[in-house]
């Protein structure tokens, strides 16, 4: 009897230490909503940015980059949002904390594995911090000063597409070089 309770004791204590391992929390999944796998950093909307990790980012099909900016990213108190290149009007944003996985993903190639039908409404919606609804503009500032600082995904729904991007919310004054070097 002693050694079936030590075993069944060692088994547990495994299972336990097996699922402790990802110490930084959100999930394996590729598409997992609460995980960011990179980033653009970019100043302003005249700048291309950064390129941090590979971001699980989707942004409009056939467009540049330059067809949805969210900047500046990091972001310091306020977030503007420009749609840019269609004639689709931004309806709703929604925004996620989520965390980085800096080092997973790097591979996957989110441009073909992401589409307008990866999360619902419903999905992204009940994830949500918060949202920003019934909105209708192509060019939006969002007051964020008083969030947490940390990494969010903030999911963009117009008229007909959902597109979504990943940010960084500085609220504590990072070091911006500490912050680039962290991704390397």
């Amino acid at each position: 009897m002693k050694l079936k309770t030590s075993y069944l004791f060692i088994l547990l204590v495994t299972f336990f230490i097996l699922s402790c391992s990802n110490d930084d929390g959100g999930g394996n999944n590729t598409t997992d909503i609460y995980i960011v796998t990179g980033l653009v950093a970019k100043s302003s909307n005249f700048n291309e940015g950064f390129l941090l990790g590979n971001p699980n980012t989707r942004m409009p099909l056939n467009f540049t980059s330059a067809s949805i900016i969210a900047y500046p990213n990091p972001v310091i108190n306020a977030l503007s949002i420009q749609l840019t290149q269609t004639e689709e009007v931004i309806s709703d944003i929604y925004l996620i904390e989520a965390v980085a996985k800096k080092n997973s993903f790097q591979n996957v190639d989110f441009e073909e594995l992401l589409t307008n039908t990866t999360y619902s409404i419903e999905e992204v919606s009940e994830a949500s911090l918060i949202s920003f609804n019934n909105l209708s503009s192509n060019n939006i500032t969002l007051n964020l000063e008083g969030y947490n600082t940390g990494y969010y995904r903030v999911f963009i729904k117009t008229d007909s597409n959902l597109y979504w991007d990943n940010i960084y919310i500085d609220n504590e004054g990072v070091d911006i070089t500490e912050f680039f070097d962290s991704w390397e």
